[in-house]
C-alpha cells in the first residue's frame, strides 16, 4: 500500500513540476476578493452590451424565421437552430469552431474603449472580425443566446508568458471545474493556460481584477 502512495506522489510531484515549468497559471471562479466593480463602471464595456442588447431583437427574428434573416445573420442562425437540441459541451464545442473560423483583425488603432480596444458586439464581429477580445466576446454572447449563465462565463484577459503581450480567452464554468476556450479551437479542460497571469475578467455583470494589489 505505502508503496502505491510512494509511486503516486512521484508521478503527481513530475507532473506538478511540468505545470511550473511551462509557466502554466489556474484560473479560477471562485475569487471573491478579486470582483473590482460592476460592468456599468466600464462605460467602453458597458455600450458594447448595451449595442448587443439592442441588435438581439433582429437575431431573435432571425432565428424564428429564416426569410426574416439578413444575409449576415445567415451563418449564425444556422448555428443555433443546429446547435438547440445539443448538450452544453457540444454547444460549447460547436461555438468555439465556429468563431473561430471568422477573420482576425487588430483594432487596437481608432478604437472606441480608453483601453485601446474596440469591443465589437456579435453581428458587428461576425460583419468585420475582430482580434482575440473580440473572439472571446463572440463566444460569450453566442452561449448566452443556448442559455448559458452569464454567472458562469469571463472574458479573461492574462499576460503571455513568452511574449510582452495580452491574451484574451473564454472561460466558462464547467462540470465543477473551468474550461479556456482559445482561438485555436482548443479547450484547456482543466483550467490552465499558458501564461504568466491573468490580469482582468469581465461579463455583464462585473469586472474582476485579478492583479489588484493589496
Amino acid at each position: 500500500m505505502w508503496r502505491r502512495l510512494e509511486q503516486f506522489l512521484a508521478v503527481f510531484l513530475t507532473l506538478f513540476a511540468s505545470t511550473a515549468a511551462c509557466g502554466q497559471t489556474l484560473y479560477s471562479f471562485d475569487t471573491d476578493d478579486d470582483f473590482f466593480a460592476p460592468a456599468a463602471d466600464w462605460p467602453a464595456w458597458q455600450d458594447t452590451l448595451d449595442r448587443h442588447a439592442a441588435e438581439r431583437e433582429s437575431i431573435r427574428r432571425c432565428v424564428a424565421d429564416d426569410a426574416a434573416c439578413p444575409l449576415r445573420l445567415r451563418g449564425l442562425r444556422h448555428l443555433l437552430v443546429k446547435g438547440a437540441g445539443l448538450t452544453t459541451e457540444q454547444q460549447v464545442r460547436l461555438v468555439n469552431r465556429y468563431i473561430n473560423k471568422q477573420r482576425y483583425k487588430d483594432d487596437r488603432i481608432g478604437s472606441r474603449s480608453q483601453a485601446g480596444n474596440q469591443w465589437e458586439t456579435l453581428t458587428e464581429f461576425l460583419q468585420a472580425g475582430g482580434d482575440c477580445e473580440d473572439f472571446a466576446v463572440a463566444k460569450y454572447f453566442v452561449l448566452r443566446e443556448f442559455g448559458v449563465d452569464a454567472e458562469d462565463m469571463r472574458i479573461v484577459i492574462g499576460r503571455e508568458s513568452r511574449r510582452a503581450t495580452h491574451h484574451a480567452m473564454l472561460a466558462i464554468r464547467f462540470d465543477d471545474g473551468v474550461w479556456l476556450l482559445e482561438n485555436d479551437n482548443t479547450i484547456h479542460r482543466n483550467g490552465y493556460q499558458d501564461i504568466s497571469r491573468f490580469v482582468y475578467a469581465i461579463n455583464e455583470q462585473g469586472i474582476w481584477d485579478h492583479e489588484k494589489f493589496e
